[in-house]
């Protein structure tokens, strides 16, 4: 399995360290900080880290280093468990990233804040200490940053998978139990509040009300004056290699109908590929009928995978996939 964290790695045990001797010149890193490419994540983050402003050259490129490559590397971790159909290898990669690699960096940064004496109290703006050594007060930014990250990495990667995950930890628990450190006041890291907002709900009209919405297949919203469509949608999607290149325009049509199907179309795609197609139909664009919570139910019964095995249920936690997601995002936009 790939190691995801081989870069962070240089950080904490190799050629990064920062007080190497070869890394203490603050000048070094002026030319550096513009050449780090930032990294966007391709999840839905649940959590979002608010650390302390980097105060030279060195803390800004540290502070942007560590940042695009936490994003490069969960982003590579979800890509690769997603593309993963195997229950038990899943549960194992997961257990080998939280379990494992994860919490031993964790376990090894701890230690090495001890060691080095990097406790946050060094980089505290409110305690003003001028006589503090400055490299040492940025050696310090940089391990405190590096903790906080990957303590964020850790939670991030729990809550895409949560259903896999048996032990959840909460921001306590590192550093009761990994940290062996004070629980401080200041964690930086903060669970992302959703914020809803009532829709004003409007009269509906009176054949809209008395109209049942079928569960038998999706109802393409401009099913009778757009059909040319959904022609469109299949040869787009036979073309990039989402569903079977055998795929006829009739049946392909029916599961977009509203009415019972016979032939369920064979999504060639990877699962989390399916996912995003489904939420982009029915959650972000609602080019089909709402189905409320069913629109699941239906996917499973309008699409089986190659082997002509049905999806399972729990596809649904899967997130936008970083390769192909650009292809879906094309196709579907055929249906506007």
């Amino acid at each position: 399995m790939k190691n995801h964290f081989v870069i962070l790695d240089k950080i904490i045990y190799k050629g990064l360290r920062p007080w190497l001797e070869a890394n203490n010149p603050d000048e070094k890193f002026a030319s550096m900080i513009s050449g780090i490419k930032e990294i966007e994540p391709t999840f839905k983050p649940t959590f979002q880290v608010n650390f302390e402003r980097p105060f030279n050259n060195k803390t800004k490129y540290y502070s942007k280093f560590i940042l695009a490559e936490k994003f490069k590397a969960i982003n590579g971790l979800l890509d690769a468990l997603h593309e993963d159909e195997n229950p038990q290898l899943i549960k194992y990669r997961l257990n080998d990233t939280l379990n494992k690699k994860l919490k031993t960096k964790i376990k090894d940064i701890g230690k090495i804040i001890k060691d080095q004496q990097f406790e946050p109290s060094y980089i505290d703006p409110k305690k003003t200490t001028f006589d503090i050594d400055q490299e040492h007060k940025t050696n310090t930014f940089v391990f405190q940053l590096l903790k906080v990250s990957l303590i964020h990495m850790y939670l991030e990667i729990q809550e895409v998978f949560k259903s896999w995950v048996q032990d959840d930890f909460v921001i306590e628990d590192f550093y009761s139990q990994l940290l062996f450190e004070q629980i401080p006041e200041q964690t930086y890291i903060k669970q992302t509040q959703i914020i809803e907002i009532s829709q004003i709900s409007e009269t509906p009209k009176q054949n809209e009300q008395q109209e049942e919405i079928s569960l038998q297949s999706f109802t393409y919203i401009h099913y009778n004056t757009k059909p040319d469509s959904l022609t469109d949608l299949c040869d787009s999607l036979k073309k990039s290699g989402f569903i079977h290149k055998d795929t006829t325009t009739v049946n392909f049509k029916k599961v977009f109908s509203g009415k019972e199907i016979s032939t369920p179309i064979v999504w060639t795609g990877n699962p989390t590929e399916f996912s995003y197609f489904i939420k982009l139909i029915h959650n972000t664009h609602k080019v089909v009928a709402n189905l409320k919570q069913d629109q699941w139910k239906v996917a499973l019964e309008c699409f089986i995978k190659s082997d002509g095995e049905k999806f399972k249920n729990g596809i649904r936690k899967l997130d936008r996939p970083a390769r192909t997601g650009d292809k879906l995002d094309k196709a579907v936009s055929l249906l506007f």
